[in-house]
């Protein structure tokens, strides 16, 4: 029995991960200004414009900030964690379950961070990548994690090391936030 438990959690988590990602990615994409034009873009915009265009006229934007966007991957984790109080039984209140949903939330979003840091270090070092429409799109990505170390620590001898920073940093938020807000939730 295990196993088809194992499975049914994975099955649950891929397929709220895979929604929860792309709408917090279309919260990111807006919050850097990408070119919505480029195929990762459309393709964000195709799945989640019908979700967000009607919830829109109710949470308005703020800059460039899609409040909608972010409330719907807030629905979508706090029904994750529903479905799965319901088949485990874990017991968490109202408070707690909305504070673990904005802790999970906020964990989704580091996570897109590191990964597309990673994704740019390992694409820069191929020369070819840097012409790339996509590259240019996965830098505009990081950039507003990576500029703060890169003007604290410019390239050394050609190397540069902000991504590394930033990545740090980003582990340290879940560390140091993510992680005793999580806590915090469950005894909440």
């Amino acid at each position: 029995m295990p196993y088809l438990q194992n499975a049914g959690v994975f099955l649950i988590q891929t397929l709220f991960g895979f929604f929860i990602v792309v709408f917090l990615l279309r919260l990111l994409l807006i919050a850097v200004a990408a070119p919505f034009n480029e195929p990762v873009c459309r393709f964000v915009w195709q799945v989640t414009n019908r979700a967000v265009t009607p919830l829109r006229a109710i949470v308005p934007r703020w800059r460039r900030v899609e409040f909608a966007s972010l409330l719907i991957a807030y629905v979508l984790v706090l029904a994750e964690l529903l479905v799965f109080i319901a088949l485990f039984g874990a017991m968490l209140g109202i408070g707690g379950l909305l504070l673990r949903a904005a802790a999970d939330t906020l964990d989704w979003i580091v996570l897109i961070e590191l990964v597309a840091i990673f994704g740019y270090c390992i694409l820069s070092f191929i020369p070819s990548a840097r012409y790339d429409a996509n590259f240019r799109l996965l830098a505009q990505f990081v950039d507003p994690v990576v500029r703060p170390f890169r003007r604290l620590l410019p390239p050394l001898g050609g190397m540069d090391f902000s991504c590394w920073f930033a990545a740090i940093a980003l582990v340290l938020v879940r560390m140091l936030i993510v992680a005793p807000l999580a806590d915090f939730a469950a005894r909440f």
